[in-house]
């Protein structure tokens, strides 16, 4: 089968109306996937779609696909589910952190909202920066090489994007309320150091 012919996969966060009706044609008991249906719809023609439904996994596929060809389909959509659910508890929790930060540590009387972010999230494309922000749109951007720091670590990052949402240079007021966080040294001397062994690993 050429890539050409390959039908199209996709996941989605809901049911559409021509699948959720759609009867179930088995159902996978393995044990490396979470219950998996498999629905055939007359109406899906190359397109094969999979979404979650609490606990289950609901997959629709054209009605004259073989069943020795869905599996790996199956495989691959319960995957990407995972993947995704995986990046939304993440960004979940980022949130929930940013927000913690900000009210233990910024004045809320007088910033009110502005030092929470909209978004929060975890990128690959910054390897000279640990973290940045766009105040006018109030993102947070953190570098995925932090993802197994210390807390306290990621935390003081997250702090300093939250008060460049207030703040947008290194002034003295910046550096004021950097000091309201009681692990920004200590986090400051685990980032240059992690930095400076890394720069060595590269030298040699």
């Amino acid at each position: 089968m050429t890539r050409s012919n390959q039908p199209s996969l996709f996941d989605s966060d809901e049911p559409s109306s021509q699948t959720s009706s759609d009867p179930v044609e088995f159902v996978y008991q393995r044990t490396d996937l979470a219950k998996v249906e498999v629905r055939r719809s007359k109406r899906a023609k190359r397109n094969i779609t999979a979404y979650r439904d609490n606990e289950k996994t609901v997959v629709t596929v054209p009605t004259r696909m073989a069943k020795r060809d869905i599996d790996a389909y199956v495989v691959e959509l319960v995957n990407r589910l995972d993947d995704r659910d995986e990046r939304l508890s993440s960004q979940k929790l980022l949130e929930q952190r940013a927000r913690q930060l900000s009210v233990k540590y910024l004045d809320q009387d007088l910033f009110q909202t502005h030092s929470v972010p909209v978004t929060i999230r975890w990128v690959t494309n910054q390897n000279s920066r640990w973290g940045s922000c766009t105040p006018a749109d109030g993102a947070i951007r953190l570098s995925h090489r932090m993802q197994r720091m210390p807390n306290f670590v990621i935390d003081s990052v997250i702090f300093h994007e939250l008060i460049h949402l207030l703040v947008t240079d290194h002034s003295a007021a910046f550096y004021e309320l950097m000091q309201r966080y009681p692990d920004h040294e200590k986090a400051k001397a685990y980032l240059d150091g992690y930095s400076h062994a890394q720069q060595h690993l590269t030298a040699e």
